[in-house]
């Protein structure tokens, strides 16, 4: 890493290219190059330099990563391109500029910085430690210590110029027509260069003074004018300059007096380049202008040749110019010397009236002189030549030098009478007079002219000029003419002719250079002087004489240090670049000689004496400091003195002890302090080195204080000394820390009385002792000024005695108490100890007690607040109203009672203190992703609702509270795509996958979406990698990984495909489709909308408007290049502030791609452009439109009106309606946007090609003005039944936008509006239809005259004007029919039994009101109505209650009362407080005589039934019925919420009335409606659950869930229950996966369902089978088609096959993964094996250490030696694990040999054999096997088992003697055994007689042999053991099938060793003897001595 960082000051011009569009405001640009091409970084616009202030600029190099920062705030970077990274540092560390240096990548055409540089530091090395040159390590040019004062001068401060080689440099003077250039200048120089600018083909413009006067030159090509002035400026004082030129004319103007000439006609204004020059030239510039043969840069000026002297007030075509804005200055500072600065060896008078002289001309055209004329016409009578005289020689000055031209004769006089007067002396020598000794003195005539009298002796000085000043007069009586009366004054000019002088050499000091011993010293001017009055001292050298002692030491010039020199310029020497190097002899000598080219001056000898270095410390008195201050150290204090005598010695103090309670700092030129180690003595000069105290604790003791250091001079160091310091040691005193006492109010003041500190010894402002707070009061606050103070907060003493300092109570306690808070003292000298302050607070017994602890809920659930959330109380327990002032944003506030439901007080407005005791104060979070949420009551007691303002500070019984929320986030939500779209790529190629293409956001705002797990499936045309291993497959990866560009996608196979992806956040997934299309390489412009620019002005160019998008593997922005082939014509690109003609798509992103308009009048403006991605192009063009300043004044609405429609039509919007206008726009450019669409209707268009634009489905969303003014814009209303529908639009005119413009629409219905109401008539009475029944309030049908048309008449009664009669009450319908075919219903009541109704459990009144029968008297005749009575008779009584008259019941004994009972007093009917809503009863009503008893008749008997309305009370508690409340749903799938997992009933309320509100959300779904499953609800009703209506939706989470819910019936207090919801995930499961067996010689095989196959228990059943790694040996077929993916349908058809294409395996394998929509499981295997072609015995059994020999029958490949025509071989890879495979040598060989090969013929022979030998001691049966691999020709190889049981002897078995040999055609002849057989049957009888008495027990029954489920399991052999001609042979013979318990066992042949001898030629027979004589003992002890019993039908053979 590399850091680079400078202080930077007065920057007045940074380098810039000369590209750069502005030169007002200048920028820093950073150009690199680490070998894979140039980076150009600039700095921010923002961050200007050239402002005279002081700029820290940093460069931080990293990597590939560079970063430029102004002043710690502007920073820009960038990235280097390639994979170089080191910055190579070749030609050295340039600061300020290039020097020399000449490389390509170095713009000449940069200027050096001009201004302050400090603290240069690189990698953290100070660069500018010294300016002193360094041979080989530091060069340094035109660079000075500290800051000039140029860089401060004022606009109007003159310039001066002090040298040969002074000069300024401005910017290129553009000349327009005209040149005109003013300025003042003040010199006494005769000569010198004033202003220069070059121009092309040889143009240039100069100006000079020559003489003393000012010429101008202009050049054109060859042509060349020169104009002069008369006046001479070289005078001391100021003179005004102005010079104009043109085409046509070139004019000067001398304080006001004015030369012109004019140019030839053909001239032209000269085209001028580069710098304007004032004062001087550059070196580079002098060679051009000495071709140019000015005077004053000609000669011996050629290498000066500057203006000396002073100018001001420059200005070049009226632009001012100065030490602000120069280019370069050289020589040159800020205000005018004095006039003796630039004295010179005379002093040039000039007389304030020019007389009338022609001057005799040159070559040189002179223009006209305009001079006043006086009286008398002189003509040209004085011709003035001058007089050329050598230097320091002399010339008589002749009548051809001045000439009299007289008519001496006309005027009388001669030539002798007239006389010349010197009026003044020359200045440069004198004139002598030889003249007649009477003639007054300094005069002569006309006649010692002649005679040569007057002689002009010069005085040697340098000067090439001198005059003197003369009058002439007559000396006649006569009359004569003004000009000879002596009056005019007349200047004579001498030219001195310079001759060259040898240069002197002096040694003022004298010839004695003392120095120190191996130093350097600097040779001065002031040692060495150096005159020559006629050479400039830039032409002067010295040279050294002689052998320089080369021992003693040598010259050397700073600018080439280490170099000795013998030559060194005037110039060197005067700058103080020369130096003496001393190396060795102390005493030795200089001999110098100077030389101006031509001659050289005298020799002088310097003496040179080294002495060794001496020093003493003069001063270390130490210093005495004020505690927490700083004192400088000066010389007085500390200095060292050395014998050096005027030669620089570095004198450094090193610090080894640093002093303990302080610092010592030095003052950079920043004038900041900072500590240091080491200062030196110079820095002590300057006043900047300080102790400085910063210790601010106190000290109790007098510790003194002091630094060690040693003083380093050169290579000396001396002993370690000891600097004292004195420091006074400062303390407080706190005179007052009394108690604050808070009674009555909430705040107080702190004055001095409670606290008050001064400091001890010295006095302080009370302003600057401060306290600061080191903890805060718990209780109240402090405050300073009304703003409460924090923790480290302080105050003064003086803003206690201001009383700005309180203490506020917060919360006023209900008991006292006290409260404090913790302070120190500081002031600038030191810290105090910790103090406590103390209030005392009293008690108010009628505070308020204020609970606020806020409260914490999860999202989307609901809490209780309860009195330890929130509550007021006072000790006097006064009751506390709670008024809501502000609502909680993300949730609502509910009150949960007996009365209201919880829904009912969403937007709670007052509670009280009993809803907060009682627990139904609640609040329910919204569900959305906030963290927080809040609300404001006003908690106030009953008598005060308000605040009360108290003027004697009491406080209100009231109180604002802030209750605060805080909610617990969680993952409640699934995650969402939000970046989809085709993947493209490069057939066959790859690219990466990038949040570009694939991009999900989970809207749960607490989780990192970076954390989003992708699972993908199988791939069908690809597979997504590791961008950095693309052998390593990707099937999960996070979207962190997409970011950082990680994964990469490799094409392959079919151009288009999708792929399954599963996303997760960890507990929420869903699935997606990623769909891949493969093409050739393209690249295309994705975004190319043009751009919009103010005309005049800039815009930038981003990807929003251009970018280009390719299926290329492009993966950094800057490889897509745009190249424009054609540029704007009324604009330029710009990129990263340069004009180019290339950008990439980097650029575009970064914003650095710029179009700035030229401001012209075209508004319109394209460029055209090639996009390069890799090799692939294309071409496109990018059109610019301009707009004006007024277009980003908004549109203007003009109309917006309602709009009126009839239902179902359209209605066209008019201009009237709605109508927006733009002062620049036209209306075709104002366009509509629809905000929001019509509810009932919808937008369209009309277009003359297509109609109508847009549909109820697909309406028109945007428009413009011109489509309204043309009436081509319509709403139409399609929703019928509605009377409003209302839209919004925004509007634009492309630059401004106007938004939410509202149109509301009234619809006129098709059917009228009526609207009808039920009205009462009384029994047998009217009532008129007036409007309020039948009402028609529609507006658009005021005043309509409506018909209505009866259709159907009442049935009880008629509409008329006269009354109906009514029989009985009944309820009638009419309808009527309006003139617009509307059918109306309305009802009319009659009343004469009107029923009852009570509440339950209660009693009603019923009287006449209610059930009144006296219209039966009306039958009666009037007369007889008297004496009759209506009687009633309770038929049946009421269900559900009783019926009291009086004081008895009505029952079926008594069931009578009277209409007069009725009318009096009435009877009751009380209810049995049942759950009933309903009861009745039936009478019968007669008519009685009075006489009579009341006894129901039979006839005339009225029967009606009276029935009750049963009001229910609420009473009954809602009751849970669902024991266990559990749901079980599939994971992703949706369940119905029935009846059978949640149940409350309730007998007061029916399941509609009984409400579920769900308090706390689902954890892993939602609840949601079966009409709208996507919407999650709240609320539903039992009667929901009942019908089927609530489902959950599953999000697709694995995990179990809850919700948690409140159930009510509106009054009682609600249920609270949590709800399970038990989550079945979805499984994938493989029910078969078995071995595959390819028949050995078959190539293919079917794999079915047998082999492979799943299930799965999720809603997707469709199973998906993908290759994961592919068979190795061959390929995976679906018909005759190869595959990587088949579904389980496959299988279960049979059209599945692997194809083996490579026969030299036994085995191939399948790595796959299967997958549904829903699930996924992977690693699968599948294995193809090869089964062998060979037939196998099965349940073979061989005896223990038996040599078995295999047969055909035992092991047979027959059918594969058939089939392959050759002789099939086995290769035993594991051989028995209790034997081995033997093979005999030959048939007839008795020996055997170890084999692990044998072939199908050697088992056909019979050679090939079983050798077992197992230990089988303690064991039944042994299995045992050999694996094999069974090769043939062009079949591929398998492997195969041979498995067999080993057994051991059976002692029950009978035993037959016989050798079980079977002769072959290879054994030996019967011959040989025949005459042996009688022998060896006596000798086998004898053995097996012994054997009975020892053989051994008998083992049990062997078990029968393992199958094995291949088909390799062999198949039963038949049993002819193999045996040695030497070992005898046993045959055991089965037992009877009978035999109880017992297994027949084939016959087993046994080995024993040498137990029986076998039958051998008499020859062996005593051999045999001996063999079986010698039994081993071991053997025979496990022998039977006796018979073994036999069982039942077991016998002996």
């Amino acid at each position: 890493m590399s850091s680079y960082q400078c202080l930077v000051l007065s920057l007045l011009e940074l380098p810039r290219l000369t590209r750069a569009r502005t030169a007002s405001v200048f920028f820093t640009d950073l150009r690199m190059n680490f070998g894979a091409g140039e980076q150009v970084l600039r700095s921010q616009r923002s961050s200007r330099l050239n402002d005279l202030a002081w700029h820290l600029v940093e460069l931080h190099h990293e990597n590939d990563n560079v970063t430029l920062v102004i002043d710690k705030h502007y920073k820009t970077s960038t990235k280097m391109p390639g994979i170089l990274y080191q910055l190579n540092i070749e030609h050295g560390l340039y600061i300020g500029g290039s020097g020399t240096l000449d490389v390509p990548y170095l713009d000449r055409a940069l200027t050096n910085f001009r201004g302050c540089i400090d603290d240069v530091l690189f990698n953290q090395d100070e660069i500018l430690t010294s300016l002193r040159p360094y041979p080989g390590f530091r060069n340094v040019h035109e660079v000075s210590m500290g800051c000039s004062d140029e860089f401060f001068a004022s606009e109007d401060e003159p310039v001066s110029f002090f040298s040969s080689k002074s000069y300024v440099s401005f910017q290129l003077w553009n000349v327009h027509g005209e040149g005109h250039l003013e300025c003042a200048i003040q010199t006494s120089a005769q000569r010198g260069l004033l202003l220069y600018h070059s121009g092309r083909a040889g143009d240039f413009i100069a100006m000079e003074i020559e003489d003393g006067l000012i010429k101008a030159h202009i050049g054109k090509s060859k042509s060349r004018m020169q104009l002069s002035s008369l006046k001479s400026v070289s005078d001391n004082k100021w003179h005004s300059i102005e010079l104009k030129f043109t085409a046509q004319y070139l004019q000067l103007m001398i304080d006001g007096e004015t030369v012109k000439t004019s140019l030839p006609s053909h001239s032209k204004i000269p085209l001028l380049k580069g710098p304007l020059f004032v004062g001087g030239v550059d070196d580079s510039t002098r060679v051009e202008v000495i071709k140019l043969e000015l005077t004053s840069v000609s000669g011996k000026y050629a290498r000066g040749g500057s203006f000396k002297g002073c100018l001001r007030d420059l200005k070049a075509n009226s632009e001012k110019k100065s030490l602000k804005n120069v280019l370069v200055t050289k020589d040159v500072s800020a205000g005018c010397k004095t006039e003796n600065s630039f004295k010179t060896n005379s002093s040039v008078v000039t007389t304030d009236k020019t007389p009338l002289v022609t001057t005799a001309s040159t070559s040189v055209n002179f223009p006209e002189i305009f001079k006043p004329q006086g009286k008398e016409d002189s003509g040209h009578f004085l011709i003035l030549n001058n007089l050329i005289v050598p230097e320091a020689g002399q010339a008589p000055l002749e009548s051809k030098h001045i000439k009299v031209n007289l008519e001496f004769k006309k005027l009388g006089v001669r030539q002798s009478q007239i006389f010349f007067k010197i009026q003044e002396k020359p200045s440069h020598g004198y004139l002598k007079l030889g003249v007649e000794p009477e003639q007054e003195k300094g005069t002569f005539t006309m006649v010692d002219l002649w005679q040569g009298r007057v002689l002009y002796v010069h005085d040697g000085s340098e000067d090439t000029y001198d005059n003197f000043t003369f009058s002439i007069s007559a000396s006649s009586k006569k009359d004569m003419p003004s000009f000879l009366q002596g009056n005019e004054q007349y200047v004579f000019r001498i030219t001195i002719t310079p001759t060259n002088d040898a240069p002197e050499l002096m040694l003022p000091e004298g010839n004695l250079f003392l120095l120190l011993e191996n130093s350097k010293k600097r040779l001065t001017p002031d040692l060495i002087k150096v005159s020559d009055q006629d050479t400039d001292s830039a032409d002067l050298s010295l040279s050294v004489l002689g052998n320089l002692n080369t021992d003693a030491g040598f010259l050397e010039n700073s600018k080439n240090p280490g170099r000795a020199i013998t030559t060194f310029s005037s110039e060197d020497l005067k700058e103080g670049n020369i130096f003496f190097v001393h190396t060795g002899v102390k005493n030795s000598r200089i001999v110098l000689r100077a030389s101006d080219g031509e001659k050289v001056s005298n020799t002088v000898v310097l003496r040179v004496m080294a002495v060794p270095l001496d020093y003493k410390v003069v001063n270390n008195t130490g210093i005495k400091v004020l505690q927490g201050n700083a004192t400088l150290i000066t010389l007085s204090h500390l200095a060292v003195e050395t014998n050096a005598i005027q030669q620089e010695m570095e004198i450094r103090y090193e610090i080894t002890e640093s002093p303990q309670f302080g610092e010592i700092q030095r003052q950079h030129s920043s004038g900041e302090w900072k500590q240091v180690n080491t200062f030196s003595q110079r820095s002590i000069e300057r006043s900047r080195v300080r102790y400085y105290s910063i210790f601010k604790a106190l000290q109790l003791e007098k510790i003194t204080e002091h630094f060690k250091f040693k003083v380093r001079i050169g290579n000396k160091i001396s002993d370690e000394l000891m600097f004292p310091i004195t420091v006074k040691w400062l303390r407080y005193n706190l005179l007052k820390h009394v108690p604050l006492e808070i009674e009555k109010t909430k705040k107080k003041c702190l004055n001095s009385d409670n606290l008050f500190a001064v400091m001890v010894d010295i006095e302080i402002p009370e302003n600057e002792l401060n306290y600061k707070l080191l903890s805060l009061p718990k209780k109240g606050q402090m405050l300073l000024n009304n703003q409460a103070l924090k923790k480290n907060s302080t105050f003064s003493q003086k803003s206690i005695i201001d009383h700005e300092v309180e203490y506020e109570l917060i919360n006023r306690p209900h008991e006292n108490s006290q409260d404090s808070f913790r302070f120190l003292i500081f002031t600038k000298y030191l810290e105090s100890n910790v103090y406590d302050f103390k209030i005392n607070i009293k008690a108010d017994l009628t505070s308020i007690i204020l609970t606020n602890n806020g409260l914490t809920i999860t999202e989307g659930e609901g809490a209780l607040i309860t009195k330890s959330r929130l509550f007021a109380q006072t000790l006097d327990n006064k009751a506390f109203q709670y008024k809501v002032t502000k609502s909680p944003q993300h949730g609502k506030l509910k009150l949960i009672n007996f009365s209201d439901s919880p829904e009912s007080n969403d937007n709670l407005t007052t509670f009280s203190n009993q809803d907060i005791m009682g627990e139904h104060l609640m609040y329910v979070h919204d569900d959305t992703e906030t963290r927080y949420d809040e609300f404001l009551v006003v908690a106030s007691t009953n008598e005060s609702e308000e605040w009360v303002s108290s003027a004697a500070g009491t406080e209100p019984l009231s109180a604002e509270i802030r209750f605060n929320i805080s909610v617990e986030l969680k993952n409640d939500e699934k995650p969402v795509r939000v970046i989809d779209k085709v993947f493209h790529v490069v057939k066959n190629g790859q690219r990466l996958l990038t949040l570009a293409d694939l991009c999900y956001h989970d809207p749960d705002s607490d989780f990192d979406d970076g954390q989003l797990l992708y699972t993908r499936r199988g791939i069908p045309n690809g597979d997504l990698t590791l961008v950095n291993d693309t052998t390593h497959r990707l099937y999960q990866f996070k979207q962190e990984d997409l970011e950082q560009k990680r994964v990469l996608f490799i094409h392959s196979g079919a151009d288009y495909g999708r792929f399954v992806l599963f996303v997760t956040d960890g507990k929420h997934y869903t699935s997606t489709l990623l769909e891949v299309s493969a093409s050739d390489p393209y690249v295309r412009l994705a975004n190319n909308t043009g751009l919009l620019v103010q005309k005049g002005k800039e815009r930038t160019i981003t990807t929003t408007n251009l970018s280009a998008i390719t299926n290329q593997d492009i993966r950094r922005d800057h490889e897509i290049i745009y190249e424009i082939f054609l540029s704007p014509k009324h604009g330029r690109i710009y990129v990263n502030n340069l004009a180019t003609d290339s950008f990439t798509q980097l650029d575009l992103k970064r914003g650095h791609v710029i179009y700035s308009h030229d401001d012209s009048h075209n508004l319109v403006d394209t460029f055209n452009f090639t996009v390069y991605a890799k090799d692939i192009h294309q071409d496109a063009g990018m059109h610019v439109r301009m707009y004006l300043e007024s277009h980003q004044r908004p549109p203007k609405i003009v109309h917006n009106n309602n709009l009126l429609v009839e239902e179902g039509k359209p209605v066209k919007i008019s201009k009237g309606k709605l109508q927006v206008v733009h002062e620049n726009s036209s209306p075709s450019e104002i366009v509509f946007t629809l905000r929001a669409s019509p509810v009932h209707g919808y937008i369209r268009k009309f277009a003359s090609e297509e109609g109508y634009l847009g549909a109820e489905q697909k309406p028109v969303l945007t428009f413009t003005q011109q489509d309204i003014d043309d009436g081509n814009v319509q709403y139409v209303q399609t929703v019928s039944d509605q009377l409003q529908d209302h839209f919004s639009l925004d509007v634009t005119n492309s630059i401004r936008v106007v938004s939410g413009i509202e149109i509301s629409v009234d619809v006129i219905p098709k059917l009228i509006p009526l609207e009808v109401q039920n009205f009462t008539v009384i029994e047998g009475g009217s009532k008129a239809l007036v409007e309020d029944y039948l009402k028609i309030s529609n507006q658009h049908f005021t005043g309509l005259n409506c018909e209505f048309i009866l259709i159907e008449p009442p049935k009880n009664g008629h509409v008329g004007n006269s009354p109906p009669l009514v029989s009985l009450l009944h309820m009638c319908i009419l309808f009527l029919k309006c003139c617009y075919d509307q059918v109306i219903v309305f009802n009319l009541l009659f009343f004469f039994l009107q029923g009852a109704i009570v509440q339950e459990g209660g009693k009603v009144l019923i009287n006449k009101t209610n059930l009144d029968a006296s219209n039966l008297l009306v039958k009666l005749p009037e007369v007889q109505r008297s004496i009759y009575e209506v009687w009633y008779q309770v038929i049946s009584l009421p269900q559900h209650g009783i019926i009291v008259v009086g004081e008895r019941n009505i029952t079926k004994e008594k069931p009578n009362f009277s209409q007069y009972i009725l009318n009096k007093f009435g009877i009751i009917y009380m209810h049995d407080n049942s759950e009933s809503l309903a009861d009745h009863f039936t009478f019968a009503v007669w008519l009685n005589l009075k006489s009579k008893s009341a006894i129901k008749p039979d006839t005339d008997v009225l029967e009606e039934m009276f029935n009750i309305t049963i009001v229910p009370v609420n009473d009954q508690v809602p009751e849970l019925k669902t024991k266990g409340l559990r749901l079980k749903v599939l994971q992703g799938d949706t369940s119905v919420l029935g009846p059978e997992n949640l149940k409350v009933e309730d007998l007061d309320n029916s399941p509609g009335e009984i409400k579920y509100t769900v308090i706390s959300n689902p954890t892993n779904g939602y609840l949601a409606m079966m009409n709208n499953l996507s919407t999650s609800i709240q609320d539903f009703t039992q009667a929901d659950v009942d019908s089927g209506r609530v489902w959950f939706v599953q999000d697709g989470s694995s995990f179990s869930g809850v919700f948690y819910f409140s159930v009510t019936d509106g009054k009682h207090r609600p249920l609270y229950k949590l709800f399970n919801l038990d989550v079945t995930p979805i499984s994938l499961t493989l029910v078969n996966l078995t071995d595959v067996i390819l028949p050995q010689g078959q190539t293919s095989v079917t794999i079915t369902n047998v082999q492979l196959s799943a299930t799965t228990n999720g809603k997707s059943t469709d199973i998906s089978y993908e290759i994961t790694v592919p068979f190795k040996y061959g390929h995976l077929l679906l018909g005759n088609e190869q595959v990587t993916k088949f579904e389980q349908a496959d299988l279960h058809s049979g059209k599945l096959s692997y194809l083996m294409t490579n026969l030299s395996a036994s085995w191939d394998i399948l790595e796959f993964m299967l997958f549904t929509s829903e699930s996924n499981l992977t690693g699968q295997v599948l294995n193809i094996t090869a089964g062998p072609l060979v037939k196998a015995a099965s349940d073979l059994k061989i005896p223990n250490r038996v040599a078995y020999k295999l047969r055909i029958k035992d092991l047979d490949a027959t059918e594969l030696a058939n089939l392959t025509t050759s002789n099939p071989k086995f290769e035993v890879i594991v051989p028995p694990a209790h034997g081995k495979i033997v093979r005999r040598r030959s048939i007839n060989d008795a020996t055997f040999v170890g084999i692990n090969l044998f072939t199908q013929n050697d088992i056909d022979r019979g050679v090939v054999l079983v050798d077992v030998d197992a230990n089988m001691t303690g064991i039944d049966m042994l299995n045992d096997s050999f694996t094999f691999i069974l090769r043939a020709d062009d079949v591929q190889p398998a492997v195969g088992y041979f498995q067999y049981v080993i057994v051991p002897y059976d002692h029950l078995l009978t035993v037959q003697i016989s050798p079980r040999v079977k002769p072959r055609e290879s054994s030996n002849p019967l011959s040989i055994i025949i005459p042996v057989a009688s022998v060896a049957l006596l000798l086998i009888v004898a053995v097996i007689s012994v054997c009975f008495f020892l053989m051994c027990h008998n083992s049990e029954k062997a078990k029968s042999l393992i199958k094995n489920q291949t088909q390799t399991v062999p198949s039963t052999p038949g049993l002819s053991p193999e045996r040695s001609l030497t070992i005898p042979m046993v045959t055991v013979t089965p037992l009877p099938k009978g035999a109880e318990n017992s297994t027949a066992t084939p016959f087993v042949a046994v080995r024993c060793k040498q137990l029986l001898p076998t039958p051998v030629a008499s020859a062996e027979k005593n051999s045999l003897q001996n063999n079986w004589l010698n039994l081993d003992p071991e053997i025979l002890q496990h022998c039977r001595k006796t018979n073994p019993t036999l069982k039942h039908n077991q016998y002996w053979v």
